[in-house]
C-alpha cells in the first residue's frame, strides 16, 4: 500500500495535459510503428520514434532544448527560430515543445516574471517601433518594390538574392524574443549556466577546424583569405571577431581552473584561432588583436596573460604569416589606407559609400528611418547607390531603419546588459567558476561592441545567447549567500599566548 501511495503521488505531480498526451500518445505511437512498418515507410517510423524521444527529453529537461538550440543558432549565421526547412524539424518541434512548456508554467504559476525584465521589455519597445517604421516605409516610399541583386561571393562565383529582407530579418526579430523568454525561464541553476556557457563557446569554436581545413586545402575566398565553411564564419571579418572571441573564452576556461590537460586543450584552441586571424586577412581583425590584449591585461590579476604564453602566440601568428598563408593576406590585413587597383581598395569604396548613404537615410527619415529590411531596396531605388549594399555598421543600420528611438532603445539595452555583467564580476566571489565566465564576457561584451562597428551584428544569435546568459549569471551570484570569512591567525606575542 504504501509503494502504491507513493507511486500515485508522483503521477499525481504531473501535469493534466502531458498526463493525456502520454495516455493518448504511447498507444498511437505504437499503432504508427506497425502501420508504418507495414507499409514500408521504415524511416517516417524512425522519425516519428526520434520527435517522440525529443520531446520527451525537453519535457524532462527544458535546457536541453535551449541548448540545442542555442547550437545551432552560433553554427549558422542567420538562422530563424523555426527554420524554414519544412514543417517537422527538430527546430521547430523544440521550439513548440518549449512554448507548450513555458504556457503550462504560466497557468500553473500565474508568473509573468519574464516580461519585468528590462532587456525583453526594451526588446519588446524597439520591436513596436519597428512596426511603426515599417508601416511607415509603405507611404513614405509608395513606388518601392522587392528586385533582385547580384553579388560576388568568393571563390563560389556570382549568387542572386533578395534585396528585401523586411520579412526575414522582422521574423528574425520577434522569435528571438522568443528565444530570449525560453532562456530566461528554462536556464536557472549553476549547472544550466555552465552548460549553456560550454554550448556558446564550443558552438562558435566549430568554425575555426573548418577554416584551418580550408587552410590545409586551398580553399580560400579570392584566393587569399579564409573563411569557415561552417556559416558562422563564411565571413572572414566575422570569422576574426569569432576567433578573437574564442582566444578570451578559452583563456579564462584555462585559468578558471588548475590542471595541465585544460591548459593543453586551451591553449591548441586558442593557437588554432590564432592562425585563423592572421588567415582572415582582417584589418578589423587586426585592430581586434590589439583590443583583445588591452582587454585581457586589464582583467583581473589571475586572469592576465603572462610574458610567455603571449610570446608564444606571436610566434604562432609570425610562423603563420610567413610560412602558411600567401603574401596578399598580410598585406590586405596592413593597408588600411590602399590605392587604387590595390588588395582591399574596393572593399574601402563601398564600405565608404555605404557609411555616408546610411548616414543619408538617417538625416532624411531621423523619426522611424525607411523601416527594418529596407535598406538596400531604399538606397537601390531611391538614391540610386551603385553598390546597395548592406550598412556593414550596426549603429548605422538601426538608425537607418529605425530612426533615432531604435537607435536609442540599442544604446540603453546594451547599457543594462553592461551594468548587469558589472555586477556578476563584482560577485564573482560568491562563485569564482561563474566569475571566471564573467570575465570572459566582459572580453567577449566589448569585442562585440568593436566590431559592431564593421559589421550588422545585433540581430545575430550572439546578441541573444551573451545577453540571455548575463541576465542569468547575475540571478544566480545575487541569489548566493557571501561565503563565510576565514578566522584570522594570531600573530606575534598572541600567537605565543595562545600556544603556551
Amino acid at each position: 500500500m504504501p509503494v502504491a501511495s507513493h507511486t500515485n503521488d508522483h503521477i499525481a505531480d504531473i501535469p493534466l495535459l502531458p498526463r493525456i498526451a502520454i495516455f493518448f500518445g504511447i498507444p498511437l505511437a505504437a499503432a504508427a510503428t506497425m502501420a508504418g512498418t507495414y507499409l514500408g515507410d521504415e524511416i517516417l517510423v524512425c522519425a516519428g520514434w526520434i520527435a517522440m524521444c525529443v520531446v520527451c527529453f525537453v519535457a524532462l529537461r527544458p535546457v536541453f532544448g535551449i541548448m540545442f538550440m542555442t547550437g545551432g543558432f552560433l553554427l549558422a549565421a542567420y538562422p530563424t527560430l523555426l527554420q524554414s526547412l519544412g514543417d517537422l524539424t527538430i527546430a521547430n518541434l523544440i521550439g513548440v515543445i518549449l512554448l507548450g512548456l513555458l504556457v503550462l508554467r504560466i497557468m500553473d504559476t500565474r508568473d509573468f516574471s519574464f516580461l519585468r525584465n528590462k532587456q525583453v521589455r526594451m526588446l519588446l519597445l524597439i520591436g513596436a517601433v519597428f512596426v511603426v517604421g515599417t508601416i511607415n516605409s509603405y507611404s513614405t516610399f509608395p513606388t518601392l518594390k522587392a528586385t533582385v541583386g547580384v553579388r560576388h561571393k568568393g571563390a563560389v562565383g556570382k549568387q542572386s538574392k533578395g534585396l528585401d529582407k523586411t520579412e526575414k530579418m522582422g521574423h528574425e526579430f520577434y522569435t528571438r524574443i522568443i528565444y530570449l523568454i525560453f532562456f530566461l525561464e528554462f536556464v536557472r541553476d549553476r549547472r544550466d549556466i555552465r552548460l549553456l556557457t560550454a554550448t556558446f563557446m564550443i558552438g562558435l569554436f566549430f568554425a575555426v577546424p573548418s577554416a584551418l581545413y580550408n587552410i590545409a586545402t586551398g580553399q580560400l575566398a579570392r584566393g587569399f583569405r579564409v573563411a569557415s565553411s561552417v556559416t558562422s564564419g563564411s565571413n572572414p571579418n566575422r570569422l576574426a571577431m569569432i576567433c578573437e572571441m574564442e582566444i578570451a573564452m578559452w583563456w579564462f576556461w584555462a585559468r578558471s581552473r588548475p590542471g595541465i590537460l585544460r591548459q593543453l586543450i586551451a591553449f591548441g584552441a586558442m593557437g588554432a584561432s590564432t592562425i585563423v586571424i592572421f588567415g582572415t586577412g582582417s584589418r578589423s581583425g587586426l585592430l581586434g588583436i590589439g583590443l583583445l590584449g588591452v582587454l585581457l591585461q586589464t582583467s583581473p590579476k589571475r586572469f592576465r596573460v603572462p610574458t610567455v604564453h603571449i610570446a608564444a602566440l606571436s610566434v604562432v601568428g609570425l610562423v603563420t604569416i610567413v610560412a602558411v598563408l600567401p603574401a596578399e593576406t598580410w598585406q590586405r590585413m596592413i593597408t588600411f589606407m590602399p590605392g587604387q587597383h590595390e588588395i582591399g581598395a574596393s572593399s574601402n569604396e563601398m564600405r565608404e559609400e555605404t557609411v555616408w548613404r546610411a548616414v543619408q537615410l538617417f538625416h532624411d527619415h531621423p523619426m522611424f528611418g525607411v523601416g527594418i529590411g529596407n535598406f538596400r531596396e531604399v538606397t537601390r531605388q531611391i538614391y540610386q547607390d551603385p553598390y546597395y549594399r548592406p550598412p556593414h555598421n550596426s549603429y548605422l543600420w538601426s538608425a537607418a531603419e529605425g530612426g533615432i528611438f531604435v537607435l536609442l532603445g540599442y544604446m540603453w539595452l546594451f547599457w543594462i546588459t553592461w551594468r548587469d555583467l558589472t555586477v556578476v564580476t563584482r560577485l564573482a566571489h560568491r562563485d569564482p567558476e561563474i566569475g571566471a565566465a564573467a570575465g570572459a564576457f566582459r572580453v567577449v561584451f566589448i569585442l562585440y561592441a568593436f566590431f559592431s562597428i564593421f559589421a550588422d551584428l545585433w540581430l545575430n544569435p550572439i546578441t541573444y545567447a551573451m545577453m540571455g546568459l548575463i541576465i542569468v549569471m547575475r540571478r544566480h551570484v545575487e541569489a548566493l549567500p557571501e561565503p563565510a570569512l576565514a578566522p584570522a591567525l594570531p600573530r606575534g606575542p598572541a600567537l605565543l599566548g595562545a600556544a603556551a
